[in-house]
């Protein structure tokens, strides 16, 4: 499957969007870290709102 086709799927299907997000993780995970410290919070809004900007993604 292409990422185009990836990114069709994930508008609709839990499964395609974990996928997606599978592929951002090492940068999820550096994006949340503050103070050398690793934020869950954080790294759960990052998480929300990456599956929502696929939702949104115009293709």
């Amino acid at each position: 499957m292409s990422f185009k086709e990836l990114l069709i799927a994930a508008k609709t299907e839990p499964k395609a969007q974990m996928e997606v997000i599978e592929l951002y993780q090492p940068l999820i995970t550096k994006l949340s870290v503050v103070s050398d410290e690793f934020d869950e919070d954080l790294y759960q809004d990052l998480i929300l709102a990456a599956i929502k900007c696929i939702k949104n993604f115009k293709i």
